[in-house]
């Protein structure tokens, strides 16, 4: 019998090894196909999970940015407001949850199946936002369980999530807490929980109304949906086609089991970091965004204080940069702020980093280099901008940049620190003139001057806000013996956030460097008309009158003549019981419209008054060009004159130049009899001063 035969298989021989091998390819296919699945569903899910995490981060984030930077910007600059009914209101803007809302369903219908994401909340004050699904609702419950009663700092909150069948389609579903971190928004969700609609709601959900929230709390979360099916679908379709393979043969079928899983693998990955980078970079410049910004600025502060190094954070600002948006529009200045960035770059190498931070802001990251490296880096940045001459039809931009710089070493405290930091020292850089840089030091009196002031900006938003302004009134009297003619002037003072009285030169400066003068003036108007209408001075002689003091940005302001009248109209007041005191620098800061103002009003036979007159260095000028009635000698004049000739031959200069112009003059500062007198022999016409009477409240409601 030959070899072969003899070592050749038997039938059954065969049909067993066939059949071994085929058990063999069918539990090594079966085993890896369903080690591939589980592999997959957990790459899937917690690449999924990072994507949801990202999204409610992006979520928040973008809320944030929106209330501290476009509604403190709209409320500084007079342009509009925050309302719950913002649809039906013209110049309304919506209030931050209402902005989430909208931004979540755009972003959500943009993404194209990829993500869906909304603010939920148990305490909602929309019924889109409600917890209408199991997920939600047991989610919420396990949320609640990781809040605090009264929490002395941000909570570190855990997501819930779970994939499941959802809206017919396999689903994450993710819910991250997405707590109240300012105190405005708490304090503005308190109001509408005592409010009759939301108390009926709390009614018809079985909960008990007029809970107060504390800040931090749970007041409301992020639902991200991330559909995974069709991941899944691929990833089970591929399976079987590798499956077979593995059957047909071992080795073509592990080939075509790593290339159809890593072909899915990098699918899943691809479309979780476009989700990424999307989330950390800006859509216009393509340059790191503030997330990216903050995550870096918080590994440089860990690695100085690991390693005692020294590195730099700037913000840079462009200057005469809405001039463009204007002039151009809004393209041509996104446009510019793309080859801005582009020029930026030039001068920044790895590990550096530019970031835009919104509008015309940028960020900008030194490593190891020292404040002084920094600021030379700095003003080479300043330069290129400057130099860079940027051409649009037949416009042509200078454009200017403004750099705050603040060192990141050991000692530094937080990003928000930092950053509140380098945001001062640009403020600083704009002050001195622009296209500068500015170093920011802790010891530097004029920054910690300008950081006093910015306190004062809220501060004076909510005297405002909540009815804290109130105002003093001083006698000016005839000095004429027989005479009882007498007016008065309208002093301010406001009541600070304790109770106690604040004098105007701890919140005036503050209220003229960052344009909250027109807001003043206008309550102040407001007050002064009410307490005239209502017969408060009931000293003033027939033709007596009230004087208000005007700042320059009040005058400057187009719109300050219309809002003025219909105050006139609304208290219903005689304008010539009403005089207005403009300095030098307010009549010099827009003469086109002051003139415009004094020329309406003194239509109405309103009078004018020109304060501080004697210390400009063009007093005399502004006389001959505004119609006053008034001269109002300063101060500094009449407090020596019974000591000091020159003061005394000033004031008898000004005052015969006064009266023969046939104007008026009122002496400041008259503080003793003595001083009284010496007017009197002077022929000057009134006087005020402590001698004559101290500022007193005008105590009324208003």
């Amino acid at each position: 019998m030959p070899l072969s035969k003899l070592y050749a298989p038997s039938f059954s021989q065969t049909t067993k090894i066939v059949f071994l091998v085929g058990l063999l390819l069918l539990v090594v296919g079966v085993s890896g196909y369903f080690v591939m699945i589980k592999s997959e569903n957990t790459i899937i899910e917690n690449q999924s999970v990072s994507v949801a995490e990202i999204v409610a981060r992006q979520a928040s984030a973008a809320r944030s940015v929106y209330t501290s930077q476009i509604l403190d910007k709209i409320k500084k600059d007079e342009i509009g407001f925050s309302d719950r009914d913002y649809h039906n209101k013209h110049g309304a803007l919506p209030i931050p949850a209402q902005f989430l809302k909208n931004m979540a369903t755009k972003a959500s219908e943009d993404a194209e199946g990829l993500y869906k994401y909304r603010a939920v909340s148990k305490w909602n004050l929309d019924d889109h936002q409600d917890l209408n699904n199991d997920f939600l609702k047991d989610a919420w419950s396990k949320l609640e369980q990781q809040d605090q009663a009264n929490p002395a700092k941000a909570i570190d909150w855990k997501p819930i999530y779970r994939v499941e069948e959802f809206e017919g389609k396999q689903t994450l579903l993710y819910l991250k807490a997405d707590p109240a971190t300012q105190v405005s928004c708490v304090e503005c969700h308190n109001d509408y929980e005592k409010t009759e609609e939301i108390l009926e709601r709390r009614a018809s959900q079985n909960i008990v109304g007029g809970k107060v929230w504390k800040q931090h709390q749970l007041l409301g979360a992020i639902f991200v949906q991330i559909p995974v099916d069709k991941m899944h679908a691929i990833a089970s379709k591929n399976s079987k086609f590798t499956i077979l393979w593995i059957l047909s043969s071992l080795i073509i079928g592990l080939s075509g089991l790593a290339y159809f899983f890593s072909r899915d693998l990098v699918k899943a990955r691809g479309v979780t970091k476009l989700l990424f980078w999307q989330a950390k970079h800006d859509n216009l410049t393509k340059l790191p965004n503030r997330i990216s910004f903050e995550e870096r600025s918080r590994e440089l502060i860990s690695e100085s204080r690991k390693k005692n190094s020294t590195h730099a954070m700037c913000f840079l600002d462009l200057d005469q940069f809405k001039l463009v948006n204007d002039t151009c529009g809004h393209a041509t200045g996104d446009d510019l702020l793309c080859q801005i960035s582009e020029e930026l770059l030039k001068e920044l190498i790895k590990p550096d980093m530019l970031a835009r931070l919104g509008g015309d802001e940028f960020g900008i990251l030194l490593t190891n280099c020292s404040l002084e490296e920094a600021k030379v880096t700095a003003k080479r940045l300043c330069e290129n901008v400057k130099n860079y001459h940027f051409v649009k039809d037949e416009h042509a931009f200078d454009i200017g940049a403004s750099i705050g710089v603040v060192a990141i070493n050991k000692d530094s405290q937080s990003v928000d620190q930092l950053m509140r930091a380098a945001d001062l020292a640009c403020y600083m850089a704009k002050d001195n003139g622009r296209n500068r840089v500015q170093i920011y030091r802790e010891n530097d009196e004029v920054l910690n001057l300008r950081k006093v002031e910015m306190k004062w900006v809220s501060g004076i938003s909510r005297a405002l806000k909540e009815n804290r302004i109130i105002i003093y009134s001083q006698k000016i009297v005839a000095i004429e013996i027989g005479s009882n003619y007498t007016h008065h002037e309208i002093l301010v003072r406001l009541i600070g956030d304790d109770g106690e009285i604040v004098p105007p030169n701890e919140f005036i400066p503050a209220a003229e460097r960052y344009n909250l003068m027109p807001k003043l003036d206008l309550a102040i108007i407001d007050r002064s008309f009410s307490a005239l209408s209502n017969k408060y001075f009931k000293d003033l002689s027939n033709d007596g009158f009230i004087s208000i003091n005007l700042s320059g940005q009040s005058l400057s302001e187009a719109d300050f003549l219309v809002k003025v009248k219909q105050l006139m109209m609304k208290h219903r007041i005689n304008p010539a019981q009403v005089c207005f005191e403009i300095t030098e620098s307010a009549a010099i800061a827009n003469q086109d419209l002051v003139k415009r103002f004094m020329k309406e009003m003194k239509s109405l036979n309103v009078k004018f008054a020109l304060d501080d007159f004697g210390t400009g260095l063009s007093s005399l000028t502004y006389l001959k060009e505004f119609p006053v009635d008034y001269l109002k000698i300063d101060g500094s004049f009449i407090k020596d004159i019974l000591t000091d000739s020159v003061d005394r031959t000033l004031v008898e200069a000004i005052n015969d130049m006064a009266h023969t112009m046939g104007l008026k003059t009122v002496a400041e500062y008259v503080e003793s009899k003595e001083i009284l007198n010496l007017l009197s022999i002077l022929n000057i016409d009134y006087a005020q001063g402590y001698f004559i009477q101290k500022p007193t409240e005008v105590t009324q409601k208003f």
